[in-house]
């Protein structure tokens, strides 16, 4: 995909001082780029037609998010090829069933660095009142865990041409935590508390944005992450006097 279209919703937002104009410029913007190649996108896949696009996430340089219709994910990519996100496609269709909460079925464009999702059903975490996570953190940490410990579990001379996620759909990996001994594993890569997905008593019941999973060479990888979003997301949790 031309780097062209990414650049001028955000270099035209650059004029505009308020920020949720700014962000509806970035909107119109790309509502022109990609609307048509969108509709037909779900047309396609879904056999339903386009009757509305929300475009978020917009502010980074290397991709373009939308919600159409309320229901459909739509994730487009620059500087990645249409192949590199078919093989994030086969890779989350074989880390799918081997886990216990519920994964996005990923859907891939032949000619084109998009894909799209059906959403899950869910809650993100920040619609749950302070005492609610203060209630629950010791639970959000076990699960997070157990999490971890399933995306481990997957041997990765199981997954056919793992050679092929040896590096992240994203160029801009997460930073690992040193090791001494390198030890091979399947991780996420962007395990914070905004990918996943609760029920009302804060049960996870989904995960989503796998974009980066890849081969961690630390154990440890998806913990650090999580750790790291959650020390930094608990600082604005206001804690009873």
């Amino acid at each position: 995909m031309s780097k062209i279209p990414f650049y001028i919703g955000n270099f035209l937002a650059i004029f505009v001082p308020d920020g949720a104009r700014r962000a509806r410029v970035r909107g119109n913007v790309n509502a022109t780029l990609y609307g048509p190649r969108i509709k037909h996108f779900i047309k396609r896949v879904y056999g339903e037609q386009v009757k509305k696009i929300k475009f978020v996430r917009q502010i980074t340089l290397n991709r373009v998010c939308c919600v159409v219709n309320d229901k459909y994910y739509v994730k487009l990519f620059r500087n990645i090829t249409p192949a590199r996100v078919k093989n994030y496609k086969d890779l989350m269709d074989f880390v799918q069933p081997r886990m216990s909460v519920r994964i996005p079925t990923i859907y891939t464009d032949d000619n084109m660095a998009m894909y799209v999702s059906e959403k899950i059903p869910g809650r993100n975490i920040n619609t749950f009142d302070d005492a609610t996570i203060l209630k629950n953190e010791a639970k959000i940490k076990h699960q997070v865990s157990k999490i971890i410990s399933e995306i481990q579990s997957i041997r990765l001379d199981s997954i056919p041409g793992v050679n092929r996620f040896l590096h992240s759909l994203q160029p801009e990996r997460a930073k690992e935590p040193p090791i001494d001994k390198p030890c091979p594993v399947l991780a996420h890569f962007d395990l914070n508390g905004t990918n996943l997905l609760f029920d009302d008593d804060m049960n996870i019941i989904g995960v989503i944005d796998w974009d980066m999973c890849s081969v961690a060479q630390n154990p440890d990888t998806d913990m650090f992450i999580f750790n790291h979003f959650w020390n930094r997301f608990m600082k604005h949790i206001k804690r009873p006097a």
